[in-house]
């Protein structure tokens, strides 16, 4: 893994600092980040008054059923291969069928192992705040289901939405100082209303951003783990970035 770590940084910097093809930090920093930003801003606008948001994270084990410890490329397969996607998307429209509702979902590594995870994120016109956990747990028994190595014990949440593998706010918190990286968002739609923060959270986990911190001196850098995600990113198959139908920008 370490040799994939180094070819990847190594590419990321000759593309950032020598080439006219953006490298995947910068399309993640200056056009992926902005862009889950704007989305948010226009979806609170949309659903102005009527907004709920959640998010669904489905997650699996680095480690099989002898505590052996698969590749992180088995866990992507695991993740997102096979017919999970279809699975889980369907149990979305379907459950909130009732629902107006638009998603994004962002695949991270993990800080501790590397391991790959998905955040799922739903803005929902809910008027009546009649939107809960329980239409969001239909699509999370399809990924334990059909996802191997995915656990129940890594999946609890609240009933009422407010931690966990299922997040339901009716009122959805905002974020107060502005991110330094949401200076690079288009200020032509919206420029006043602040996002989410459970869209600012889902933006900061695109997995190619920890390389500026890593090439910039006056930065920490990152663990190494999130460079082994970051490679595992890079040569994936599978998109680490999927939007439902009605997504904006």
């Amino acid at each position: 893994m370490a040799d994939a770590i180094e070819t990847y940084l190594r590419t990321q910097w000759h593309n950032w600092k020598e080439r006219d093809d953006p490298s995947k930090y910068e399309r993640h920093r200056f056009e992926t980040y902005p862009r889950i930003h704007k989305a948010d801003r226009l979806l609170q606008e949309r659903y102005a008054g009527n907004l709920t948001t959640a998010m669904l994270t489905r997650r699996l084990s680095p480690t099989d059923e002898r505590d052996n410890w698969m590749t992180p490329w088995e866990c992507n397969e695991m993740l997102h291969g096979g017919q999970i996607h279809r699975s889980v998307n369907r149990a979305l429209r379907y459950h909130l069928g009732e629902f107006e509702f638009v998603w994004v979902a962002v695949t991270a590594p993990t800080r501790s192992t590397g391991t790959p995870h998905e955040h799922i994120y739903l803005w929902v016109d809910d008027p009546e705040n009649e939107f809960t956990v329980d239409h969001l747990k239909p699509a999370l028994e399809k990924h334990l289901n059909y996802c191997d190595n995915a656990y129940r014990k890594h999946h609890r949440h609240r009933p009422d939405g407010t931690d966990g593998a299922i997040t339901v706010y009716h009122s959805p918190p905002l974020i107060g100082d502005k991110p330094e990286k949401l200076m690079d968002i288009l200020e032509d739609e919206t420029p006043n209303r602040p996002s989410t923060t459970g869209a600012q959270y889902l933006a900061s986990q695109l997995a190619h951003l920890p390389v500026r911190d890593y090439y910039e001196t006056e930065r920490e850098n990152p663990p190494k783990t999130l460079f082994e995600g970051a490679a595992l990113a890079w040569a994936s198959p599978y998109n680490w970035l999927r939007t439902g139908e009605g997504f904006p920008v």
